[in-house]
C-alpha cells in the first residue's frame, strides 16, 4: 500500500514523464482501490478526484496543479482542490 509521501513521489514522477492525464487517472484508481479500508477520508477523496481523469479531458488537472498537489503529499501538507 501506498504512502502519501510515496504517491506523491510517483505522481511528482509521471506528470515530469507528461503521462497522460487518462492513464493518471487510472493509477489513482488503482491506488484507491487498495486504500478503501483507509480512515484518511482527505486522501480517499484527493484519490477519487484523480481518477475523474481518467474519464477525459474535460476532467483533467493540469500538469502544474498535479506537480503542487504531488509537492503537497511530498511535504505532507494537507491538499486543497
Amino acid at each position: 500500500m501506498y504512502t502519501k509521501v510515496q504517491f506523491g513521489k510517483d505522481l511528482k514522477r509521471r506528470v515530469l514523464e507528461k503521462e497522460y492525464c487518462e492513464v493518471i487517472g487510472y493509477w489513482a484508481h488503482c491506488v484507491y482501490v487498495d486504500w478503501l479500508d483507509c480512515k484518511d477520508l482527505a486522501f480517499l477523496n484527493l484519490l477519487l478526484d484523480l481518477s475523474r481523469m481518467e474519464l477525459g479531458p474535460e476532467f483533467a488537472f493540469s500538469y502544474e496543479e498535479l506537480n503542487q498537489i504531488a509537492d503537497d503529499l511530498i511535504a505532507g501538507k494537507e491538499v486543497k482542490l
